[in-house]
């Protein structure tokens, strides 16, 4: 009976070519948008999954301000490094602990120097204390987890890495060369081990790991502190919540002595709400848990909803495509149920039609997802693969799953309407009582334009947007500024002056793309401020092109500047006063107090993405009352020729740091690269909006031809007492067209709520316009009155005595 089955469903495709096409190029096109975020989810759920001892890992994280983007307590990745000891030593648990230097944004790398091969920059080099792989249990290769970080100066290599610095993972023994910044001589590491590239990512990824023995250190003093990523490997954690509340309190009694050796009241700093915090959480839940981000399934939550909508709208096609086909095979039915043709066999037929459809759409969807994937991987900043990904079974099972989904799905409605004609009547040539259901043809209609006009609405509000950001004043000029990936150094500075072409050397802690914001309060007649502190040279302001709104600069022609002089942005003036130049305020520092006296106000600039507002920031030259290094080497040219003078720039940095690449960066690029993820966003909005639209005018068309099949008579009656081509066209048409009104009345407020919810992530933004639910309308009923026209106009042209010849 299969067989038979499969021989009638491939007739039956071969016979009905456009349908099947239009049918199985809507499903894979549904389908390859649904896998390819199969793929992207199953990669960010593999996450430290390369070994099952990974279970019996967890990070600490410590509740603290430090390196936060506005200044306030975030559970943080990054912690004192003495919370190592503090969970050694009093969690009975704990098997083991270690070290590990964090992912700081201001390092990009380090120089490794092979013999007498030029340095390269490596990505990813770590350093961490002795205990490191006896929590992670990474496969050694070459040497042993027992041994590889027993003495300072050793690295372990990832086999990619020593593959691609000696050519061979064969390496044990051999040393390299290993700068940390530009000025550094250098530290000579012998290789201890080389160990395997797990096949699933990594939080805690490297391609070399290091003991230089700095992480094995704790700072002396209470006032220091150094700060690294922790993990430790636990015995036996049957509750987390019950650990996590008796470190807590390990870890408020040390806060307690800690700060009354700093000579700081606990009460003073643990106010307003600000509670101590130290936990820890499973690995496999730290990827999941990103500090100062969305996590991967809040950025994707939209993408899978645009996936599966397309996917449903692909599988309504699927059904619309086959009730507009049932007309033709109406008679066939009935003659099968004359002829004992029972009503389940009937629908298993067509569920093999359905199934060979979805079949082949699933083979041209693995065709379509290897076409696109290089494309997409571009596009997330992955490196996914379909027949070389590590979960390839998990992932043909998952493809079963939905290949049994689809079929069911989209085969069932048109397998039960087909099976259900009363034969007596087709046979007779009256289908009206086997065409059932249009009410729910009606709707799906309905269902597709809403998700597309929904799309288009989108598509035009977050095009304004995008155009708003673009176009805002950044409140600093960033056309010809390059930011070099350093530390000042005046002697260097001094060089890079004299080339022709360069406006201003300078440094600071706050740029786009790098900066580093930290707390301080203020005290200003008598009311306590939580102000950010950026620390600036002389002539960093000037060289971003700040716009002052009060007082002046910083200049070298005033000694107090590199004194006790400040200047404020306009959210720091806010707070303070509508006029503040000339007015003082102090701060505490320990035992001591200092005073500062504000000398100018700038309009604010933008350091961070447009989702943040502008921290209230005091600029300050001094190194009174604390500051911080920088990590930004910023170069103001006055000339557009930006390719000549960084040539001379590198030439001069070669120099003076022969074994220490130049990293650097225009603020152009980085101000793309603050866009980029948005831009993408929308990107990826347009594209599927295309095709949600092109698969909803599929929908159309298959209920137009539906339609006008079912009213073939009619037509042909009025065409008899008169009716013209163009009456016809109108009468078929109105219907659809009332049809696509009530999509967008429904699709205008969900389209608004989302749209809404997008802006609230900007700090700056638009008012919600008006235009773009109009242009929706607009363009939504156009391209269905002439899809549906193409149907009603073949429709008005047919022949009417065909259509009469039987009455």
């Amino acid at each position: 009976m299969f067989k038979l089955n499969l021989k009638i469903a491939l007739r039956s495709l071969f016979k009905n070519k456009v349908y099947a096409a239009i049918n199985i190029g809507g499903l894979a096109i549904g389908l390859t948008a649904f896998v390819l975020m199969l793929l992207y989810i199953n990669h960010e759920e593999s996450y430290d999954t390369w070994s099952p001892q990974l279970k019996d890992v967890y990070q600490v994280r410590e509740k603290h301000s430090f390196f936060s983007p506005d200044n306030e307590d975030h559970w943080q990745e990054i912690n004192d490094s003495r919370m190592a000891n503090l969970v050694r030593e009093n969690i009975q648990q704990a098997l083991a602990v270690t070290r590990v230097t964090a992912d700081w944004d201001f390092s990009s790398g380090y120089s490794v120097k092979i013999a007498h091969a030029d340095p390269v920059m490596v990505m990813g080099m770590k350093d961490a204390d002795s205990s490191f792989f006896q929590v992670f249990p990474y496969k050694f290769l070459q040497g042993d987890s027992e041994s590889a970080l027993n003495v300072p100066k050793s690295v372990v290599l990832k086999e990619s890495l020593a593959r691609k610095l000696f050519g061979t993972e064969k390496v044990l023994g051999k040393t390299l060369k290993v700068l940390m910044w530009r000025n550094d001589p250098g530290t000579d590491l012998t290789i201890t081990g080389v160990v395997a590239d797990p096949e699933t990512p990594q939080s805690v990824g490297f391609n070399a790991l290091m003991r230089t023995g700095e992480e094995d250190k704790v700072p002396e003093s209470a006032g220091n502190f150094h700060y690294c990523q922790i993990y430790a490997k636990l015995n036996q954690v049957a509750d987390t919540n019950a650990l996590n509340q008796s470190l807590l309190k390990i870890y408020t009694d040390y806060q307690k002595k800690s700060l009354v050796q700093r000579k700081l009241q606990y009460n003073e700093i643990y106010k307003n709400g600000k509670t101590p915090g130290l936990k820890v959480i499973p690995l496999k839940d730290v990827h999941l848990n990103p500090p100062f981000k969305l996590s991967w399934i809040e950025k994707l939550r939209p993408v899978i909803g645009i996936s599966i909508f397309l996917l449903v709208v692909s599988i309504i096609n699927f059904v619309n495509l086959a009730t507009a086909q049932s007309v033709q095979r109406a008679k066939e039915v009935g003659v099968k149920k004359v002829l004992g043709v029972y009503k389940r066999e009937l629908i298993a037929q067509f569920l093999v039609e359905s199934a060979l459809q979805s079949m082949i759409s699933l083979f041209l969807c693995v065709v379509l997802i290897e076409v696109v994937l290089p494309t997409f991987n571009h596009h997330f900043n992955v490196q996914l693969s379909f027949w070389l990904n590590p979960q390839l079974n998990t992932m043909l099972i998952q493809l079963f799953g939905l290949f049994s989904a689809v079929t069911l799905l989209a085969g069932f409605y048109p397998s039960w309407v087909l099976s259900n004609y009363n034969p007596v009547a087709v046979l007779k040539g009256s289908y009206e009582s086997g065409l059932k259901g249009v009410l729910l043809r009606n709707g799906l209609v309905v269902f597709q334009f809403v998700i597309s006009i929904t799309f288009i609405i989108a598509i035009g509000i977050m095009h304004k947007q995008t155009q708003f950001i673009s176009n805002k004043d950044l409140g600093f000029e960033r056309g010809e500024l390059v930011n070099i990936k350093t530390n000042y150094d005046e002697s260097f500075a001094e060089k890079l002056r004299k080339i022709p072409g360069v406006q201003y050397v300078a440094t600071t802690t706050q740029v786009m793309g790098n900066a580093f914001n930290v707390p301080e309060e203020i005290i200003y007649k008598g009311k306590q401020l939580n102000m950010n502190t950026v620390t600036v040279s002389m002539d960093a302001l000037p060289s971003l092109g700040v716009r002052v709104l009060q007082g002046r600069l910083f200049a070298k022609t005033y000694k107090q500047d590199t004194i006790n002089t400040v200047i404020l942005n306009e959210a720091a003036a806010n707070l303070i006063d509508k006029k503040p130049v000339g007015k003082s305020y102090s701060i505490k520092d320990g035992d001591k107090s200092y005073v500062f006296q504000i000398v100018g106000v700038i309009k604010n600039y933008h350091n961070e993405g447009f989702d943040k507002a502008v921290l209230p920031t005091i600029y300050k030259v001094t190194h009174l009352g604390g500051t911080s290094s920088t990590n930004n080497l910023l170069l103001r040219l006055n000339t557009s020729n930006t390719g000549g003078i960084m040539k001379k720039v590198q030439s001069e940095w070669k120099r003076a740091y022969p074994d220490y690449p130049m990293e650097y960066k225009a603020m152009d690029d980085v101000f793309a690269d603050v866009l980029k993820e948005n831009n993408r966003f929308i990107n990826m909005i347009v594209l599927f909006s295309i095709l949600s639209v092109s698969l909803s005018l599929l929908g159309l068309f298959a209920l137009s031809t539906f339609v006008a099949k079912r009213r073939t008579k009619e037509v042909a009656v009025r065409k008899v007492l008169g009716a013209s081509n163009l009456q016809i066209i109108n009468l078929l048409n109105r219907s659809f067209l009332l049809l696509v009104l009530i999509a967008n009345l429904i699709s205008w407020p969900i389209a608004y709520i989302l749209v809404k919810k997008w802006l609230d992530g900007f700090a700056y933004r638009i008012d919600m316009p008006v235009y773009p639910f109009l242009i929706a309308t607009i363009v939504s009923l156009v391209i269905s009155a002439l899809t549906v026209s193409i149907q009603a106009r073949k429709a008005a042209n047919g022949d009417p005595v065909h259509a009469l010849k039987y009455e």
